[in-house]
């Protein structure tokens, strides 16, 4: 006490109270325990050993919430369009003072941290990225840490094994750590490559996607109006020289990526970064593209990001994995799936409260998901899919170009303004064919789709919802799924046969994973529409695309063929099926631009 009267810089007497109590703890040893063991894949992982003392080990603290309820209140008010208080969106300062922890509090912990060494803290307002060594860390967790090498790749990694815990006297301010014990496992959503070149359906490019959804192609470039491609778990590989090709094939103007967040490594070109980077860009023409990685999963991206000034106003993620299981691809710091699933939920609320759009792939498993891709389960034959039924993203789902004849021996070509790439393939011709929900085994996945199992149906979505599910199709069992919560998809797009540029070849790809920077894009296009006319952007879709479905059904192109019954391999007995209207397939449909932008702009 009378360390506290007499200390010359800045603290009052509570905070420098709170400090010595985390001094106390740390003395006496007083610890609580966050987790008692960690396992990793030995056919996937070799132990290298102890690691070197000065070795870099970075982490988040999350701190626990207040005013959770308030932030609801604030994030339901700015997102209903018939609100005064509509699209008037936040600063980070403004959260940041609704929900973060005490300054006093976060002081504690920094003290704690800066007395077992560590140099670099970033605070993020309710969460804290810590750049620390390994020797620092193993005082911090009271625990050892190992360099694990990837057999297949030869990266090396840093985590802890065993038990970890913290001081008993930061226990009532730390929620869980996250980055010290996760492994990252082949788990998530990838796009489906089939042979390059097969000519024997119309490809899918830029143009036909423009035709097919009028969305222009001559608005002058607004630096403002960004999209950002989010890759996730070390996904960290596109080629520029590949987004230069794929760009001039397509006729469109050059547009580099603006910029690069995260580990970046463009030697071995992945198929799903590479067809995120080209597709957004090529809707969105040329405005800026930002190419977002992170090694981790939904909360660390999400906390991230959000804590970035400036930072783009629309992001994509063809991404996602089992809802209930989302403590199998990460580190839930001793939370259970749920809770790490609201937990992200609120990282989601607040980047909306910046502005922000966020779209999500509804999954490339159908019904049945990633739980049962092989519908062998009795007991979960459907699954729900994560960051996609979160009722703070917009969900993409997926359809597929038919021919309007089945005497059509080959898609005509639309012979108008043809890019050089529809030289060399079939380019699919709008003018004749027509969409139907995207499923095996036509194509090569199943556009997913279903029911949360955790959030309750929103207000804006409750009358489709009920429609749907009173209007006599035929439903999967009661007990497979939560008809009294969010339904997903919201909208769908084309996610059949699209052509990408990868190692210099072409190669055709399926997948929500298709669609959904597509929609990012045409988001990202209606932010440069808004923005020049003095407006504010988007942010969080849903409650504006239900609120223009109600009023104008004719902005979406209603999807009634087809279900979702199948995976990526299989055709099940249950999933659910299209029908007029909102469904859990194509969700409200695939975009009519003009109508949609119209509507936004006259608001």
């Amino acid at each position: 006490f009378t360390w506290c009267n007499n200390i010359k810089f800045t603290m009052n007497k509570v905070a420098c109270l709170l400090v010595l109590v985390v001094l106390f703890s740390y003395v006496t040893c007083t610890r609580i325990v966050m987790s008692t063991e960690n396992k990793y894949d030995e056919k996937l992982w070799e132990n290298r050993g102890r690691a070197p003392r000065d070795y870099p080990v970075n982490f988040s603290i999350f701190l626990k919430q207040k005013n959770l309820d308030i932030l609801d209140q604030i994030y339901e008010d700015r997102t209903n369009p018939t609100s005064e208080n509509y699209r008037n969106w936040m600063e980070i300062e403004e959260i940041n003072d609704i929900i973060a922890p005490s300054k006093i509090e976060k002081l504690a912990i920094k003290t704690w941290l800066k007395i077992e060494g560590v140099k670099e803290i970033q605070d993020n307002g309710d969460a804290l990225k810590v750049f620390a060594t390994a020797e620092a860390a193993e005082k911090i967790f009271n625990t050892y840490f190992y360099l694990f090498e990837q057999r297949y790749t030869n990266k090396v990694i840093c985590k802890q094994l065993g038990e970890y815990s913290i001081p008993r006297g930061v226990s009532h301010i730390v929620e869980f750590v996250t980055g010290i014990k996760t492994f990252n496992v082949d788990k998530r959503l990838r796009s489906h490559a089939r042979t390059a070149l097969d000519d024997s359906e119309g490809k899918v490019v830029p143009s036909v996607i423009s035709a097919l959804y009028g969305i222009p192609t001559n608005l002058p470039a607004n630096t403002n109006s960004s999209v950002c491609l989010a890759e996730f778990q070390d996904d960290r590989s596109f080629a520029a020289s590949d987004l230069a090709s794929f760009q001039s094939e397509n006729g469109l103007p050059s547009n580099p990526i603006y910029k690069t967040v995260g580990p970046y490594n463009p030697t071995f070109p992945d198929a799903e970064s590479t067809l995120d980077v080209e597709y957004a860009s090529g809707v969105v023409m040329d405005g800026p593209v930002w190419f977002w990685t992170v090694d981790g999963w939904m909360l660390e991206f999400a906390n991230n990001f959000y804590g970035t000034t400036p930072a783009p106003y629309v992001v994509s993620m063809s991404w996602g994995w089992t809802e209930n299981n989302q403590c199998e691809i990460t580190d839930c710091g001793g939370l259970t799936s749920q809770q790490y699933v609201a937990r992200v939920n609120t990282e989601f609320q607040k980047i909306g409260l910046r502005g922000v759009s966020l779209l999500a792939a509804s999954g490339d498993q159908g019904a049945p998901g990633d739980g049962d891709p092989y519908c062998l389960s009795a007991t979960e034959p459907i699954s729900s899919i994560f960051p996609g039924a979160s009722p703070y993203v917009t969900a993409v789902g997926a359809t597929m170009l038919v021919n309007n004849s089945e005497n059509d021996e080959v898609i005509v070509q639309n012979t108008a303004a043809e890019p050089p790439v529809c030289s060399k393939v079939t380019c699919a011709n709008p003018a004749t064919t027509h969409e139907e929900v995207c499923s095996y085994p036509t194509a090569l996945i199943t556009t997913g789709g279903g029911f949360s199992n955790y959030s309750p149906v929103p207000s804006w979505q409750s009358t489709v919802v009920s429609a749907y599910l009173s209007s006599g199709v035929d439903l999967p069992p009661s007990g497979d799924f939560n008809s009294s919560n969010r339904g997903f998809p919201d909208v769908s797009a084309v996610g059949h046969n699209y052509l990408i540029t990868i190692n210099g070849e072409d190669l055709t790809v399926d997948g929500t994973s298709c669609s959904t920077p597509v929609w990012g894009g045409m988001v990202a296009v209606l932010n440069n529409q808004l923005m020049a006319a003095g407006k504010p952007t988007l942010g969080p879709l849903n409650p504006l695309l239900y609120k223009i479905y109600a009023d104008q059904p004719s902005a979406f192109n209603d999807i009634s063929t087809g279900n979702n019954k199948c995976s990526e391999a299989e055709c099940c007995k249950v999933g659910y099926v299209s029908s007029s209207g909102w469904d859990p397939v194509t969700g409200l449909g695939t975009p009519n631009f003009a109508t949609i932008s119209s509507y936004i702009m006259n608001m």
